[in-house]
C-alpha cells in the first residue's frame, strides 16, 4: 500500500513539475518576445526616409546591450539586396532570416548568431512611406537568458516539489502508522479466534471499525448456533436409530441358525454405520471452527479417569506425562473422540502398562499412546485402518475405533501414524494442530 501511494504521489509530482515547467517557459518566452517586440517599435518609430528614398536610422538603442559587441542582442534592417543597417553588437556580422510575407506582421524565428550562437529573433516586413521597396526588420536576443530563467526555476521548482513530496509521504506513512492501527488490531483479533486464543472479537474499536467487527462476530455467532443445532440433530439421529436397533437386536438373538446369524451380523453392520457417519458428520462440522480450543491434560484425564473405571479389575497402570499447558487447535469433544478410541483399543489389548504422552513442535501437536500388548505386525498396520476391520474378531470392539481417529485427524489437516512402542506393543501416534 505504501509503495503504491509513494508511485501515485512520484507520478503526479512529476506530471504537475512538468507542466509547471511547460508553463513557466512558455511565459519566459511571450516575456521575452514582447522585449523584443518593444525593440522593434522603437526602431520603426526612429526610421526616417531621406527625400532620395533611403532609409536611415537616425537612433541610439535605449538597451546598452546593442552597443556591446557580440552581447548576444542585435538588431539589423535588410533590404531584399543587402543590410541597410544594424547594431553595433552585430559588428561585420548579419544575420540569416527568412523572409516573412508582406503585411503577415512580426514572426518568431530561430536564428542564429555570431559565434553559431542560438538566438530567438522576431522578423518583420515593413514599408515606409516613401521608401523605395521593402525592408526586413530583425531583432534577436540569445537563447540562453531564456534557458537560465527556465533552469532556475526548475531547481527552485524540484526543490519545493521535492520538500512537498517528503511531506506528504511522511503523512501518507503517518495514516498508514495510526490510520490502519484498528485494522492491524482486527487482524490480530481474527488470527486469535483462528488460533483458538478466544471466540469473539473485543468490542473495543474505533466507531468507523466497530460495524465491521459487529457483523463479524454475529457471523462467528451464527456459524457457532448453526454448529450447535448440527451436533444436536445428530445426538437426536443417534437415539432415534439406536433405541430400535437394540429392540431388532434383542429379537435377533431369539432366532437360531443361519438365518439368526445373518440378521445379527446385518444388524452389526447397519449400527457400525450408523456410529461411523454420526461421528463423521460431527467431526466435519467442527473441523474448521474458529476459535475451538481444548487443554490436551483435561482431555486424556478425564479419559484416563473412565478407563481406570472401565477396566479397573485388571488392574492396567495409565501413566501420563508432557501434557502440561498444550492445547488442541479444535473442538475438545474430537479430541476426546481421537485419544478415547485409542486409549480404548490400548486397555483392550496391554497386558499391564498404557503410556500416553504429548509434545509440540512448531504449532504442530504430537499424542502418543502405547500398550505392553501383542502389537501389530508391521506388514498388517495399514490394515487396521480400513473402514471396520479387526485383527481379532475375540476381542469386543466394532472396528471403527482406529478408522474413525484417522478420519477426525484429517479433517484437522492431521494424521494417525501406528508403529512399534518401547513397551512392547503398538505405538498410536496423532499429528493435530496445536493452539496457544
Amino acid at each position: 500500500m505504501v509503495a503504491t501511494a509513494t508511485l501515485w504521489l512520484v507520478g503526479w509530482l512529476a506530471a504537475a513539475g512538468l507542466l509547471l515547467v511547460f508553463l513557466f517557459r512558455d511565459h519566459i518566452e511571450r516575456r521575452f518576445d514582447r522585449q523584443l517586440f518593444d525593440h522593434m517599435e522603437e526602431m520603426v518609430a526612429a526610421s526616417e526616409v531621406t527625400a532620395g528614398g533611403e532609409l536611415v536610422l537616425p537612433w541610439t538603442p535605449s538597451d546598452p546591450r546593442y552597443n556591446r559587441p557580440h552581447s548576444g542582442w542585435y538588431w539589423q534592417i535588410a533590404s531584399s539586396e543587402d543590410v541597410v543597417v544594424r547594431s553595433e553588437s552585430l559588428w561585420h556580422d548579419r544575420l540569416e532570416v527568412e523572409r516573412p510575407r508582406a503585411g503577415s506582421g512580426a514572426q518568431v524565428q530561430a536564428l542564429i548568431g555570431p559565434g553559431q550562437e542560438a538566438l530567438r529573433g522576431l522578423v518583420a516586413d515593413i514599408t515606409l512611406p516613401r521608401a523605395r521597396g521593402h525592408f526586413v526588420l530583425a531583432v534577436a536576443g540569445p537563447l540562453s537568458d531564456i534557458d537560465r530563467d527556465v533552469d532556475a526555476f526548475v531547481v527552485q521548482l524540484a526543490m519545493t516539489l521535492g520538500t512537498l513530496g517528503i511531506g506528504l509521504l511522511g503523512a501518507v506513512l503517518l495514516q498508514v502508522r495510526f490510520g490502519l492501527q484498528p485494522l492491524r488490531a482486527l487482524r490480530q483479533a481474527i488470527a486469535g479466534i483462528r488460533e483458538g486464543r478466544s471466540e469473539r472479537l473485543p468490542e473495543s474499536f474505533p466507531e468507523e471499525v466497530q460495524p465491521v467487527v459487529s457483523e463479524l462476530n454475529a457471523l462467528l455467532d451464527r456459524d457457532a448456533a448453526l454448529l450447535d443445532r448440527a451436533r444436536t440433530q445428530a445426538g437426536n439421529l443417534a437415539h432415534a436409530l439406536k433405541n430400535p436397533l437394540s429392540v431388532i437386536r434383542n429379537e435377533a438373538r431369539e432366532v437360531e441358525g443361519e438365518r439368526g446369524a445373518l440378521l445379527r451380523d446385518r444388524i452389526a453392520a447397519i449400527s457400525d454405520h450408523v456410529d461411523r457417519y454420526l461421528v463423521r458428520a460431527r467431526a466435519a462440522g467442527s473441523g474448521d471452527v474458529l476459535g475451538a480450543r481444548a487443554a490436551v491434560a483435561d482431555v486424556v484425564d478425564d479419559i484416563r479417569f473412565s478407563m481406570g473405571l472401565l477396566h479397573r479389575e485388571r488392574g492396567l497402570e495409565i501413566a501420563v506425562s508432557g501434557l502440561d499447558g498444550l492445547v488442541f487447535r479444535g473442538d475438545a469433544r474430537d479430541l476426546e473422540e481421537m485419544v478415547g478410541n485409542l486409549m480404548d483399543n490400548a486397555c483392550k489389548w496391554a497386558k499391564t502398562q498404557i503410556a500416553v504422552g504429548a509434545s509440540q513442535v512448531d504449532d504442530r501437536l504430537v499424542i502418543a499412546v502405547e500398550d505392553d500388548g501383542p502389537g501389530i505386525p508391521g506388514d498388517r498396520r495399514a490394515e487396521v485402518l480400513h473402514r471396520g476391520r479387526r485383527l481379532d474378531e475375540t476381542v469386543a470392539g466394532s472396528g471403527l475405533g482406529l478408522d474413525i481417529v484417522q478420519e477426525i485427524a484429517v479433517l484437522y489437516r492431521g494424521s494417525l501414524a501406528l508403529d512399534e512402542s518401547e513397551l512392547g506393543g503398538l505405538r498410536a501416534r496423532l499429528d493435530l494442530p496445536a493452539g496457544e
